[in-house]
């Protein structure tokens, strides 16, 4: 994770880049910041403005006949929120360590805490970022609960729709 130090020198080159680009009469450049996070070895980013709050869950409650990527329930801000372990989910792979960290998302009905195996840190993205193609060993439905691809440090990096993402949990899409 970046130290203070490093995100205020990121800002400081964000606001650097913007400065120049309008200097230049350039198109005005939008941005938008998100978490970022592994899926098992995928590097992916959910959008800032999808999450609700970043928590660290300590008191987790266990719950039976849910599926294997359910890692519990916890209780934050007066809700009860359901732990999804986001490797199991979209990868189908078993449980793993995860950060610790759980990304709320407030469904229609419910509140959902995405839960990684890695937590980077906070990107900040404009829009003049280039996108690509998904990699191609990558294949299953949770391609579907993508936004877009980014090229970012020369590596692919998914954006999730945490949003759409949520509504199909709570519609019983995904089970």
């Amino acid at each position: 994770m970046a130290s203070p130090y490093e995100l205020l020198a990121g800002l400081a080159l964000l606001r650097e880049k913007k400065r120049r680009s309008q200097q230049h009469h350039a198109q005005d450049l939008q941005e938008w910041s998100g978490f970022q996070i592994n899926v098992g070895d995928i590097a992916c980013l959910i959008p800032c403005d999808q999450v609700e709050e970043v928590v660290t869950p300590t008191s987790i409650a266990s719950a039976r006949g849910v599926p294997a990527w359910v890692n519990g329930v916890v209780y934050c801000r007066a809700q009860l929120v359901t732990l999804v372990d986001l490797t199991a989910l979209l990868l189908g792979h078993g449980r793993i360590a995860t950060s610790g960290r759980a990304f709320v998302v407030r469904g229609t009905r419910e509140w959902f805490g995405l839960q990684a195996g890695n937590f980077e840190g906070v990107r900040h993205i404009w829009s003049d970022t280039p996108s690509c193609e998904a990699p191609p060993r990558l294949t299953g439905d949770w391609l579907r609960y993508t936004r877009q691809w980014l090229l970012l440090d020369d590596q692919p990096v998914a954006v999730l729709d945490a949003t759409r993402l949520i509504t199909a949990l709570e519609s019983g899409e995904i089970r």
